[in-house]
């Protein structure tokens, strides 16, 4: 397993809808693929990775809300993912994001999901439904795939100025 870089804003991968995998592209590379993200996502550490957050404009995520000595229990690995369902209620969380490194962005976002998606090594598909913190991080995931990042939830004023301190700092 390997340790990938983490891309961060304003990188252009981060602004584009990832493309979906075709069904020649599962297998075990595709696998290694996603073992390495969940690698990555835990050394950073996150509960969260998507494809686009190491260079992939493709339809692919890894997540593990669970914390503590239950992290590597809840680890999902989605290809195509897609959410199905949400509930009408909704909840309002504090979102921080590997890709946007020192900004808290307070999100809403729906109370439960319904998402399907393909398993990486022979595209079986997988259906669950998520709830609370859960749902959160399975929608901020899923935003990334569409080129969204919580940077593109604040005001422009804030934004810029986030931009103008990332870019001093470096």
């Amino acid at each position: 397993m390997a340790i990938l870089d983490i891309i961060t804003v304003p990188h252009p991968v981060l602004k584009q809808r990832a493309r979906p995998l075709r069904p020649d592209e599962f297998g075990p590379a595709l696998a290694q693929r996603l073992s390495d993200m969940a690698e990555t996502m835990y050394a950073a550490p996150g509960v969260g990775l998507a494809a686009p957050q190491v260079g992939d404009s493709l339809r692919y995520v890894v997540i593990d809300p669970s914390e503590g000595d239950e992290r590597g229990r809840g680890l999902t690995k989605m290809v195509n993912p897609v959410i199905e369902e949400r509930t009408r209620e909704n909840q309002i969380y504090g979102e921080t994001c590997l890709s946007v490194p020192g900004l808290e962005v307070d999100v809403k976002r729906s109370l439960g999901v319904r998402v399907s998606w393909q398993d990486p090594l022979d595209g079986a598909r997988q259906e669950a439904w998520f709830e609370g913190y859960d749902a959160i991080v399975i929608q901020h995931e899923l935003d990334h795939l569409e080129g969204e990042v919580i940077l593109n939830k604040v005001s422009a004023f804030r934004r810029s100025r986030y931009l103008k301190r990332l870019l001093q700092e470096r």
